[in-house]
């Protein structure tokens, strides 16, 4: 088996400081942003066997002693990914994986189409499509399976967030076509998707949780539900952004990674956050602000996961991926899901 592997060094760099993504690079720079996406790399390529083609530098070559068969020229762009997937194309690989989010996956499908499977190894700030593994060990170990012949291929979805509406606190999702995938057990997260229908839900939810937020300090992260809990207590809760609340005031609002940690620092605070739906993300997918650090000060028997019922039901697994594997362990577990006012289903969350 030939694996063509391209890297967006770019990738994720919005996600601790609160931007929606990373179209904009400059402002990321700006900001202090640092692309996540070389640890991710190093992990995924660690102790694998592979005939790997890549790209020289941050595009592959800093990761993997693999072929290189695309020189990219100056600060890399969409155009240098497309551009190498053409090159592996030409080469003959037999699977691409790529490491970013789903910006990078839009560039590569519109080159591979269903030519060949391709795989995504998690390094965005938005992962909403259903051809990224849960983890970079994940991905790792899918690749092993397909050079085995224990994986299969799958047909899964390409899906974005736009960023621009992002920006205005409005979550668009768009589909962009189908894929062919790897898929090894539950190591291939699904695509997220959307569940029309339940505000009765949501408000009944957000009527419990809306009592236990009043004292007390607690960041929310993004979603509807708890948008809803904002609603009810009379707070501006953003619905994409991850917010701080203390006694019942927003004492930050849309807040990056920074200023939670001041927003929570030296007081007991409780986390509240939903997974995505249908994909089961609760830590790593969109909500990146809340960062393995935020969640450390918290503490992890702090966190409160929410949901609607129905769109538990249609969520096969829960899973985070904070970048930090032993804090994913601690994470990780049977763990109650609040579902309704003053009830909890259980549910097991794997890392």
């Amino acid at each position: 088996m030939r694996i063509g592997f391209v890297v967006n060094p770019y990738a994720g760099m919005g996600g601790k400081i609160g931007l929606k993504g990373t179209d904009d690079i400059e402002e990321a720079l700006r900001r202090g942003g640092e692309s996540v996406a070389p640890g991710r790399a190093r992990e995924f390529c660690r102790d694998l066997d592979a005939d790997i083609l890549t790209c020289s530098s941050s595009m592959g070559g800093d990761y993997t002693e693999g072929k290189i068969v695309y020189e990219p020229m100056g600060r890399t762009t969409a155009d240098d990914t497309r551009r190498a997937c053409r090159k592996f194309l030409a080469e003959g690989v037999d699977a691409i994986v790529f490491v970013g989010g789903d910006g990078t996956a839009r560039d590569i499908y519109e080159v591979v189409g269903m030519s060949v499977p391709i795989l995504g190894i998690p390094a965005g700030v938005k992962m909403y499509s259903g051809v990224f593994a849960v983890n970079p060990p994940a991905g790792r170990e899918i690749v092993r399976g397909f050079m085995r012949g224990d994986a299969e291929v799958v047909e899964r979805e390409i899906m974005d967030a736009s960023e621009r509406a992002y920006i205005n606190d409005e979550f668009v999702l768009r589909f962009f076509g189908s894929a062919r995938s790897l898929s090894l057990k539950h190591l291939l997260q699904n695509a997220k998707r959307i569940f029309g229908s339940e505000n009765d839900a949501k408000r009944e939810i957000a009527s419990f949780l809306s009592l236990i937020c009043r004292r007390g300090t607690f960041v929310l992260g993004p979603g509807g539900t708890l948008k809803e809990v904002g609603k009810q207590m009379g707070v501006d809760k953003t619905l994409l952004g991850v917010d701080v609340i203390e006694n019942g005031v927003l004492v930050a609002k849309d807040a990056n990674e920074r200023e939670i940690l001041d927003a929570i620092s030296g007081k007991h605070a409780r986390i509240l956050v939903s997974p995505l739906g249908s994909q089961g993300c609760v830590f790593g997918r969109g909500n990146q602000q809340i960062s393995s650090n935020v969640i450390k000060k918290v503490g992890v028997e702090n966190i409160i996961i929410v949901s609607t019922p129905h769109k538990l039901m249609h969520t096969p697994v829960l899973f985070v991926d904070t970048g930090d594997n032993e804090l994913n362990r601690d994470i990780a577990g049977v763990k109650r899901v609040i579902v309704g006012f003053g009830l909890a289903a259980r549910k097991e969350i794997i890392s």
